[in-house]
């Protein structure tokens, strides 16, 4: 698959969830578009993951990621992944003008909205969207979510994709004195701090998993957990799943091999540089 064709995919997407035509709706993209994706071949949908993955990579700039707070007033680094795929079901025209100047964004009539405070100020984030490719695959894979991560990973294994992009920038203390200068007309109409009054978005409560028990005291882990992959010195990938206990909030983690998991064990808290966002993310 080439780019033409993932924006062929995306833009039908949209048509087929109504919002080239009516209000937006990136949920509604988001369905549409794994829907779409449930008619191509497994590997059509791993292309266009690929593509989507190199599509986000270009957004991930300094002004982009500012445009991110400005909006929602909000930002982490998985809000702001999902942010980014909620761009892209804005449609190909409108992602080309962000890539050459994100201020654009401000003239568009969902962010309009937001500032008007006429739509939900998270309306551009879309995890589902992020994921549009996991879920269509599992779907054509008879329900099985671990299929499309075994083939992303054989994939990547071979070559054919998954270098990591590292950002050619990183945020100072001096970056407030810079949103004026590159972002002027979105922070004219989100000027910074304009989100600080209003509640942070609500976290769901934790919910147990009934399946998966605490190796320390028995009760159940969170049904929601973390994972963490990284390369070996091999090529070979290892795939951590990390997740908390509902009752003594004990950390654990289990390690995948091949095609199973080990047993759950505690973690190590000496890891506690590679682990502190880990703990963020379990945090409940």
């Amino acid at each position: 698959m080439e780019i033409d064709g993932f924006w062929t995919i995306v833009d039908q997407a949209r048509d087929d969830a109504g919002v080239t035509t009516g209000p937006f709706d990136n949920t509604a993209v988001a369905e549409a578009l794994i829907a779409r994706l449930a008619m191509l071949s497994h590997d059509e949908i791993l292309d266009f993951d690929d593509l989507l993955g190199d599509v986000t990579a270009r957004l991930d700039t300094w002004n982009v990621a500012v445009a991110c707070q400005l909006i929602t007033g909000y930002i982490s680094d998985d809000f702001y992944s999902s942010f980014r795929a909620g761009l892209v079901g804005l449609g190909r025209r409108t992602v080309e003008q962000i890539f050459a100047d994100p201020d654009c964004l401000a003239g568009h009539p969902v962010v309009i909205d937001i500032a008007e405070g006429r739509r939900e100020r998270m309306s551009l984030e879309s995890e589902e969207l992020l994921f549009a490719a996991s879920s269509a695959y599992a779907q054509i894979s008879g329900g099985d979510e671990d299929a499309f991560w075994d083939a992303a990973d054989a994939r990547h294994e071979a070559g054919r994709s998954g270098e990591v992009l590292r950002r050619d920038w990183e945020p100072s203390a001096d970056d407030a004195e810079r949103v004026v200068e590159r972002l002027p007309r979105l922070s004219a109409l989100l000027p910074p701090g304009r989100w600080e009054s209003e509640p942070k978005p609500a976290k769901a409560a934790p919910q147990p998993d009934p399946h998966e028990r605490c190796p320390l005291c028995g009760n159940a882990l969170t049904a929601h957990s973390v994972g963490s992959s990284s390369r070996r010195d091999d090529g070979t990938i290892l795939t951590r799943e990390f997740r908390r206990c509902m009752d003594c909030s004990r950390m654990v983690e289990r390690t995948k091999h091949v095609d199973s998991w080990d047993a759950w064990r505690e973690t190590d808290p000496a890891e506690h540089d590679h682990l502190v966002r880990v703990q963020i993310l379990l945090a409940l």
